[in-house]
Order: C-alpha cells, then sequence, then structure tokens
C-alpha cells in the first residue's frame, strides 16, 4: 500500500512538472511576443521622427535642443 502512494505521487509531481514546463513555455513566447512588437514599434517611431525632422542631424539638433543644450 504504502508503495501504491509512493507511486501515485511520482506520478502527480511529474505531471505538475510537465504543466508547469507547458506554462513557463507558453508565457515566454508571449512576453517574447510582446517585447517584438514594441521593439518594431520603437523602430517604426524613429524612422517616422527623422523622416519628419529632416534627417538624423536635424533629429539630433532637434533634441538637443528640446533638452537644453
Amino acid at each position: 500500500m504504502t508503495y501504491t502512494t509512493k507511486t501515485f505521487t511520482v506520478i502527480e509531481v511529474t505531471a505538475a512538472e510537465e504543466i508547469t514546463s507547458a506554462v513557463n513555455e507558453a508565457n515566454m513566447i508571449i512576453l517574447s511576443s510582446i517585447a517584438a512588437i514594441i521593439g518594431v514599434w520603437g523602430v517604426a517611431c524613429m524612422v517616422s521622427a527623422i523622416s519628419q525632422a529632416g534627417g538624423i542631424i536635424e533629429m539630433a539638433r532637434g533634441f538637443m535642443t528640446a533638452i537644453g543644450f
């Protein structure tokens, strides 16, 4: 009887570990996707700022003026 109980305990721990592993993998995929979306959005904003300022030099000059240099 004790041996059967230990066997069931091992099966439950293994199933819990598999579920935890699957949840962790899903979380990693979701967080990586969100990070990629934020990165792409940042690049799009930078390209937009460069094009609206008239080039990289003008954008840098406007930034330096904005912060007081």
